[in-house]
C-alpha cells in the first residue's frame, strides 16, 4: 500500500510543529528562571518561518487564546495548510495548474492574497534588520539564520510565482480553453 502525500505531508509537519512547540515551552521555562523577558526561542522562529504564510493570520489569532488552544489551534491550522500544499502538488504534478477555486472572481481573490502573502514576506525580509544584517560564519546563530530566512524567501518566491502565473492565466485564458 502507498502513502499518500496529501496525508502524509501534513501528518509529518504537524508532528514537528508538536516537537518544536514543546522544544519552544522547554526553553522558555529553562530561561525563565535566569531571565525576566528571555525573548523569542529559536525553536519557535524556525516553526514560523517554516509555516511562513501561516504567520499572518497567526499573529492575528495565536497566543490569544486561552491555555493550550492556541498550541492546539496552531498545529490544526498547520496540518490543514500543508494539506492544501500537498493538494497543490498534486494539482500541479496532472494539470499544471495550483489548486483553487474555481469560480473566476473567488479564484483572482485567492492568487491575490497568496501573492500579497509572498510579497509581504519580501517587505519584512528586507526591512527587518535582524535579517538585512549579513551573518558572520563564525557566529554561533548562523545556523538558525540560514533557514529563519531561507524559508519565508522561498515560500515568498513560491507564492509570487506560481499564484501570480495563475491570476495572469485567469485574465487572459489560453486559446486551448
Amino acid at each position: 500500500m502507498r502513502l499518500k502525500l496529501k496525508y502524509v505531508l501534513p501528518a509529518l509537519q504537524m508532528l514537528l510543529a508538536v516537537a518544536l512547540l514543546v522544544w519552544t515551552d522547554r526553553w522558555q521555562l529553562a530561561l525563565m528562571r535566569l531571565q525576566d523577558m528571555p525573548g523569542t526561542p529559536p525553536s519557535f522562529t524556525l516553526l514560523i518561518a517554516i509555516n511562513a504564510p501561516l504567520a499572518m493570520p497567526g499573529a492575528l489569532m495565536f497566543r490569544y487564546l486561552p491555555g493550550w488552544w492556541d498550541h492546539i489551534t496552531l498545529v490544526v491550522a498547520i496540518g490543514i495548510f500543508w494539506y492544501w500544499v500537498s493538494l497543490n502538488i498534486e494539482s500541479w504534478q496532472q494539470s499544471r495548474r495550483v489548486f483553487m477555486f474555481s469560480w473566476i472572481p473567488l479564484r483572482l481573490t485567492g492568487d491575490a492574497i497568496a501573492v500579497g502573502i509572498g510579497t509581504m514576506w519580501f517587505f519584512v525580509l528586507s526591512r527587518n534588520r535582524a535579517y538585512s544584517l549579513p551573518v558572520p560564519v563564525s557566529s554561533p546563530d548562523w545556523l538558525w539564520f540560514v533557514p529563519c530566512f531561507g524559508f519565508p524567501m522561498l515560500w515568498g518566491v513560491t507564492l509570487i510565482l506560481l499564484f501570480g502565473r495563475d491570476f495572469v492565466q485567469c485574465l487572459i485564458p489560453s486559446k486551448d480553453e
